[in-house]
């Protein structure tokens, strides 16, 4: 996914900054609401707005209570019941409207429940679950388990997925621009690793049988599966004076001249309207950086008593495009630096929202000096 983000700082932010953050919000805001209400006819800006504080109230329900990433199910079930998708359940009631049979429903509950997944795995987990967010829950987790679920949908149910997926990726894409608004850096993460699995097909990040089915997906389409190495490197600056970090990516899978060659026939047109010359298809990246926090704890390793919640934030980030046959990307993040003298540091991200378990990350150390007394000089 190709898309455009600005840099956040991390210290408070100047006027002239919170302006443009107030600016690219409602931009963000705009763009949401022009793409759902493309898609979808009574759907106005209105209810883009509430649907946008609806995901973001179950994310902080979350973020209250723990500085850990949100569960995936969390994410699942703030799209599954925001009011867009609830919609296309209510939806079905007309007779020339996509229905997901019930009996499909049914088996894949069932399904669910064997394999102990979160949501399923006691009564008071699937508990107080509307019909409409059920249908739409189920529907999605049988796209992530459906090697594991032993069914073949109902023409009816395979029109409601296709329908349910193409708007998906329109909440998806709105919930993860709201996190990075916002700076909740652990929840825009695992937005982008819910957006890969849903592509992908595929429950879970990190497993090696969800990474080897991936690979024989990618396979059969003649692709290859990314491989990337990272290196991530900041300089010691003054307090208050524009930091950088530089990072550079290495791709292990680019296409040679040949397999390029191979992808462009087989992904080309065909016949009278075959074009001279194909476009060369893109890569993209997203590339994160997380500023880390430390929370104090107590002799035995909780959070003390007196010690509030301190959530890693948002530093910055950039896009990552290139040719399948590049062998590097390279930019650089910019923020100013904290006012506090000390150490630092910051984990880079590289996230796809298109291929699940290939995302690499890199630690970043700096220091932050104390200013001499009459230096002026000031952030770029």
């Amino acid at each position: 996914e190709i898309a455009e983000v600005t840099g956040v700082q991390t210290c408070a932010l100047p006027i002239s900054a919170k302006d443009e953050a107030t600016r690219q919000a409602k931009a963000i805001r705009a763009d949401c609401r022009a793409a759902i209400e493309a898609e979808t006819v009574g759907y106005n800006g209105a209810s883009v707005e509430k649907d946008g504080e609806h995901l973001g109230r179950k994310l902080l329900t979350h973020m209250r209570t723990s500085v850990d990433a949100p569960p995936y199910l969390i994410v699942l079930e703030a799209i599954a019941s925001c009011s867009f998708l609830v919609k296309l359940a209510v939806a079905e009631v007309r007779e020339d409207a996509p229905k997901a049979a019930p009996e499909d429903l049914t088996t894949i509950e069932e399904g669910l429940r064997k394999l102990k997944v979160h949501g399923w795995r006691t009564e008071e987990e699937e508990a107080g679950r509307a019909p409409f967010v059920r249908r739409n829950l189920l529907l999605l987790h049988f796209v992530l388990y459906c090697e594991k679920i032993e069914l073949n949908l109902q023409e009816s149910t395979q029109r409601a997925l296709s329908e349910l997926q193409h708007k998906v990726k329109t909440i998806a894409d709105m919930l993860f621009q709201y996190c990075l608004q916002n700076r909740w850096v652990k929840a825009a993460l695992t937005v982008t690793e819910v957006q890969a699995m849903l592509v992908s097909g595929v429950w879970d990040h990190k497993d090696d049988e969800c990474r080897e089915l991936m690979k024989s997906k990618w396979t059969r389409q003649g692709l290859k599966v990314p491989k990337l190495t990272i290196s991530a490197n900041a300089a010691d600056v003054e307090a208050g004076t524009q930091a950088t970090i530089k990072v550079e990516v290495t791709r292990l899978h680019a296409y040679s001249a040949e397999e390029l060659a191979e992808v462009l026939k087989d992904q080309g047109p065909t016949g009278a309207g075959k074009q001279a010359e194909q476009p060369q298809p893109k890569e993209g990246w997203w590339v994160i950086a997380e500023g880390i926090r430390t929370q104090k704890t107590d002799k035995d390793g909780g959070l003390s008593a007196t010690e509030e919640l301190s959530h890693n934030s948002l530093v910055g980030g950039q896009v990552l495009a290139c040719g399948l046959d590049a062998p590097m990307m390279a930019c650089e993040i910019n923020f100013e630096a904290p006012a506090h003298p000390g150490e630092y540091k910051v984990m880079v991200h590289v996230r796809n929202t298109g291929c699940a378990g290939v995302d690499v990350r890199r630690k970043v150390t700096f220091q932050v000096k104390q200013r001499y007394p009459g230096d002026r000089k000031s952030v770029v």
